[in-house]
């Protein structure tokens, strides 16, 4: 069974989420999303070091690494581009924003668009939203009438989306331009967060309070589990020279100083060797067509 390593030579994160890889530079990007921090570590041989710490303005739900460099992060203010530097511009308000909304879990689609979740402080049924935004501030409204829009991807004509906190991963049509409607429905075994598919089309799903890693066959069998010693498992992405490792991100928000201490190591971030072969991210931000 693979083992889950935490890098705690690194600090902890509160909410640590949106684990990216950009291969081009064997750079792994995460935010803090309560702390306003993008972090970066590049991987020297096989270890991982610090590149530096990017403070942004508000909550970060996202910062996705861009091909023609920076990031482009989904904040409470808005969707906004962020150099390396930290410099940022901003590009639209936040869709369906206000003073008690904010972006959740995003990713850069296959069809050139910023795919990004919206939700409420409160997590209030109904309230969430799942968005498509392109780099000319233009955006649509993909999905309403959810609580916490989550872990995302594609696999060929299907889009994988998780709205938490109910034990579902829900397969949606996909054509490469729109969206269709649901085909099938997975239970999870647990509350599911992030979300990463393999190169085989397996999923690779967070369980946040469960500490832990499901990989699932997309007929709903349960191919393999990964544990971890921290409750709050959030997202995860494929890493390496040949994207056959995983980073999980954990965070330490919402655990009492009992359970802090019973878990010293959650907010790190985990690493597992080997464990299957990933798929490249996109990190093309297009205008709308």
């Amino acid at each position: 069974m693979t083992e889950l390593i935490p890098l705690t030579e690194f600090e902890p994160l509160e909410l640590g989420e949106g684990p990216v890889w950009n291969s081009r530079r064997q750079e792994l990007s995460v935010v803090d999303i309560f702390q306003h921090k993008i972090h970066r570590f590049r991987l020297e041989g096989s270890q991982f070091v610090t590149v530096n710490s990017i403070d942004v303005a508000s909550d970060v739900g996202a910062a996705l690494p861009l091909v023609d460099g920076g990031f482009v992060t989904c904040q409470r203010d808005g969707i906004v581009l962020v150099n390396e530097a930290g410099d940022s511009s901003t590009v639209c308000p936040l869709p369906a924003g206000g003073p008690t909304m904010r972006a959740n879990d995003a990713k850069l689609g296959p069809d050139g668009a910023l795919w990004v979740g919206v939700m409420d402080n409160d997590a209030t049924p109904g309230e969430g939203s799942l968005w498509r935004v392109w780099r000319d501030g233009s955006s649509e409204c993909l999905l309403a009438d959810l609580t916490i829009p989550n872990g995302l991807d594609w696999w060929d004509k299907e889009f994988w989306f998780v709205d938490g906190p109910r034990e579902e991963l829900t397969c949606y049509e996909w054509d490469g331009h729109k969206l269709g409607p649901p085909k099938r429905v997975l239970r999870t075994n647990g509350t599911p967060d992030g979300l990463a598919i393999g190169a085989d089309g397996t999923l690779y799903l967070a369980l946040w309070g469960e500490g832990r890693i499901d990989a699932i066959k997309t007929d709903g069998t349960l191919r393999e589990s990964f544990d971890m010693p921290a409750p709050h498992s959030t997202s995860l992405t494929f890493i390496g020279p040949t994207l056959e490792s995983i980073a999980v991100t954990t965070a330490h928000f919402a655990l009492g100083d009992g359970k802090r201490k019973e878990f010293p190591n959650s907010g790190h971030i985990f690493v597992g060797q080997s464990v299957a072969r990933g798929r490249e991210q996109h990190h093309v931000w297009s205008e709308k067509a």
